[in-house]
């Protein structure tokens, strides 16, 4: 029988069942599985174990132990027929049963001892980074490279919450860090060095969200806006409030709306859909 998952594996010696197995179980519970090559249940129970075990991806692990070769093991837990199952929790076993149990009275067994699986950390990441959340989003992000330290979308992330807070040096350092073989996550990098300018000029998303909503013809607030949303990545959303700037004050920041539109299909390439359709606006406006 072999091991379909990384959470599956034999155990026969006594000091190798207090590490893989009560130890570990201080972590993710753990099953023990007392079973023999001769012993036809065990041919039923076994691979279901297997396939379950690969099924709930980390939430739980299987030990397998062949009473054949672990004597010292069955002897210690008293093992008088098999299969007998233990589950392991907290560095104790915490239940057990005998028999092939069937597939449905096995989810049973386990529901009460499995903790719901986590949110996806890049999922909650970009969800806190659209809503202007940067704490939230650089902690996610952070958890993504933990386990996977050249991922490409964590790092332009992570450069991007960098130049919401106005950090050019930081956003920099993440956008080297991208791996070139990164074809798309490399180019989005590079296209935020274009954007290092507008941190100077971002704040905070919501409030100049709410300002611009109080006084609509406060230019300077729409283009605060505009690059704040720009150091994030949200190109319609920097698009329209440089289009507002545009409409508003043509002199502001030496006619700094168009510019700033200017700098941005340069940087999205005139190919790109946001492109056509804001350039489209601003030639209607301005002609």
């Amino acid at each position: 029988m072999g091991a379909p998952s990384p959470h599956v594996y034999e155990v026969s010696e006594i000091n190798d069942f207090q590490e893989r197995v009560m130890r570990r179980s201080l972590e993710v519970p753990v099953l023990v599985d007392f079973w023999a090559e001769w012993c036809q249940p065990c041919k039923t129970l076994t691979p279901t174990l297997e396939r379950l075990v690969a099924e709930y991806k980390g939430q739980v692990e299987l030990a397998k132990v062949n009473v054949d070769q672990a004597r010292q093991l069955a002897a210690a837990f008293r093992i008088q027929s098999i299969p007998t199952v233990f589950l392991f929790v907290d560095g104790q076993p915490a239940d057990a049963f005998q028999g092939a149990l069937p597939e449905k009275a096995i989810r049973e067994f386990l529901q009460p001892h499995l903790q719901a699986p986590g949110a996806d950390p890049l999922e909650q990441a970009r969800e806190a980074l659209a809503a202007g959340q940067l704490d939230v989003a650089e902690a996610a992000f952070q958890e993504v490279l933990a386990g996977e330290p050249k991922h490409g979308e964590a790092l332009v992330g992570l450069a991007r919450v960098a130049l919401g807070r106005g950090d050019t040096v930081t956003a920099g350092h993440w956008i080297d860090a991208i791996p070139p073989e990164d074809a798309l996550h490399f180019e989005q990098g590079q296209r935020l060095r274009g954007v290092f300018a507008f941190s100077e000029a971002a704040g905070d998303r919501a409030a100049l969200e709410a300002q611009v909503a109080d006084d609509p013809a406060d230019a300077e607030a729409w283009y605060r806006l505009g690059a704040t949303l720009a150091t994030q990545g949200d190109w319609e959303g920097a698009c329209r409030a440089f289009l507002e700037v545009v409409k508003r004050d043509r002199g502001l920041r030496e006619d700094g709306g168009r510019a700033a539109l200017l700098a941005i299909f340069d940087l999205l390439g005139g190919e790109d859909p946001i492109t056509a359709t804001w350039r489209r606006r601003l030639a209607a406006w301005l002609f």
